[in-house]
């Protein structure tokens, strides 16, 4: 969970560069700049979603129409208290958790991405 100043900031933050898939053989790339935040040069957008929506929105408005939300809204939202963020929640990335193996949280001067742990869920 995050904060960014705007929807085309967190776009180009967690979209795939396509000079990647150009440039494979430079070890430096990675697939997006949250892959770089991460620390992992690829991984596989079919286990990631992910959204950008009103930071003045509450967490049921925001997210309600994002996969399985019914089942992980409840613990977002305990999550989110238990952290005390400040920041206001405007973003959202969820990802399998073998295609993020040691997610870590990042704070920039241009945004603020939380990872508040695990969540499980029926699919």
């Amino acid at each position: 969970m995050g904060y960014f100043k705007n929807e085309d900031d967190f776009d180009h933050f967690v979209e795939e560069d396509e000079s990647y898939y150009t440039e494979e053989e430079n070890e430096d790339l990675y697939v997006s700049k949250f892959a770089e935040t991460q620390n992992i040069q690829w991984f596989d957008y079919d286990f990631l979603e992910y959204g950008f929506e009103d930071e003045n929105l509450g967490i049921y408005e925001k997210f309600t129409d994002y996969s399985y939300a019914d089942q992980w809204i409840p613990v977002i939202e305990q999550k989110i208290n238990e952290l005390g963020l400040e920041t206001p929640v405007n973003a959202i990335i969820f990802a399998n958790k073998h295609t993020i193996p040691n997610p870590v949280s990042v704070n920039d001067e241009e945004y603020a991405l939380y990872y508040i742990g695990e969540i499980e869920y029926s699919i």
